[in-house]
């Protein structure tokens, strides 16, 4: 168990957030404080921090020479002040340090990353078009102008990792055993085989990916465990067909929205002959059953305000349109309207009798 470990079941110990052998082992660790049994809670904060920093090298210890602190003899009785001890600390001063691990093992992380690209093959597009990279897995990115692209020879192991500067789409070759990572600043982007693009705004620190097809994951750097991303605003997101996310290099925060332009999903069989299948005609049909056609059709979720508005019937051809636009015409038919919220579509209007 390391520093960071100790700290974080403490505070779950405080918010009885923990399993019954994680309250146990705290209780074991208290043991090891001995003659400290008698604190008083209304001491300065720094001498309670003093307190829990002590304990420290006790469990630290115990760990290296038994694997895990020795089981009591009989069941100690906590006191309060124990909890009290706890929480002040965790609120207080050593969060602080918690914090400072934090900062600098992701610094650590950073710098890694950038003393590896010496060693990586560099392509450059110097020109006025994009241009077209086959990368030796199979893959293929379209970097636009002035974009630049760093990768190993071999690109193959437990991880693929390209680096990326300026705006590029990728096509991933498929391959469940050695995901695809790709850096751009500190973001990573990490898929399994699917299309997508990354794109950096040169006045900004904002970082913009867009995927078309399969799913991929979008966090900072330092974060790329399971346990420390959050599908939150500032803990990275997951993405999928249709789906964008502009990272705000400022606040560090992540906004989930749609591509501008949503195409149909393809999904199976020859891509050319399915899309024709796509047809969007429509005679007397029922909203619900047109929305979930293109629910299915895009890979986007549409919900209706008002459940009234399920009995509006819609006529119309909008193939050749866009999404948007063909949302615009199925609305106009029905005096209704629609909103983007996040990465969903909701339908509002009064509805039909």
């Amino acid at each position: 168990m390391n520093r960071k470990a100790f700290y974080h079941l403490l505070k779950r110990y405080v918010e009885n957030d923990c399993t019954e052998e994680e309250r146990k082992l705290v209780e074991q660790w208290y043991d090891l404080l001995g003659d400290e049994e008698g604190i008083d809670p209304s001491l300065p904060p720094e001498e309670i921090k003093e307190s829990l920093e002590r304990l420290w090298p006790k469990v630290q210890q115990q760990t290296l020479l038994t694997g895990s602190p020795p089981l009591p003899r009989k069941t100690a009785i906590v006191p309060l002040w124990l909890r009290w001890l706890s929480a002040a600390v965790i609120s207080g001063a050593v969060i602080a340090a918690a914090w400072w691990y934090l900062v600098n093992n992701s610094k650590s992380a950073i710098e890694d990353h950038h003393s590896r690209l010496a060693y990586l093959h560099r392509i450059k597009n110097d020109g006025l078009t994009n241009d077209t990279v086959h990368l030796p897995d199979g893959s293929m990115v379209i970097l636009e102008p002035k974009a630049l692209v760093q990768f190993s020879d071999s690109l193959a192991g437990a991880k693929r990792e390209v680096y990326l500067e300026g705006n590029a789409f990728f096509k991933v070759t498929r391959n469940p055993r050695s995901p695809f990572y790709v850096y751009s600043k500190n973001i990573v982007t990490q898929v399994l085989g699917t299309s997508f693009y990354v794109k950096t705004h040169p006045n900004t620190k904002n970082i913009e990916v867009s995927v078309q097809t399969g799913k991929v994951a979008v966090y900072e750097y330092g974060r790329e465990t399971v346990s420390n991303r959050r599908n939150d605003e500032s803990g990275g997101v997951i993405l999928k067909p249709n789906q964008r996310v502009i990272y705000n290099g400022s606040d560090h925060h992540f906004r989930t929205t749609l591509v501008d332009i949503p195409l149909p999903v393809i999904s199976g069989g020859n891509a050319e002959e399915r899309i024709t299948e796509l047809n969007f005609v429509f005679d007397e049909a029922p909203l619900a059953r047109v929305l979930h056609y293109l629910e299915q059709s895009y890979h986007i979720e549409m919900v209706m305000e008002n459940e009234s508005l399920a009995k509006c019937l819609f006529t119309g051809d909008i193939k050749g349109q866009d999404l948007f636009d063909q949302l615009e015409i199925i609305c106009e038919s029905m005096q209704a309207s629609y909103e983007v919220r996040g990465t969903r579509i909701l339908i509002k209007g009064s509805g039909c009798d």
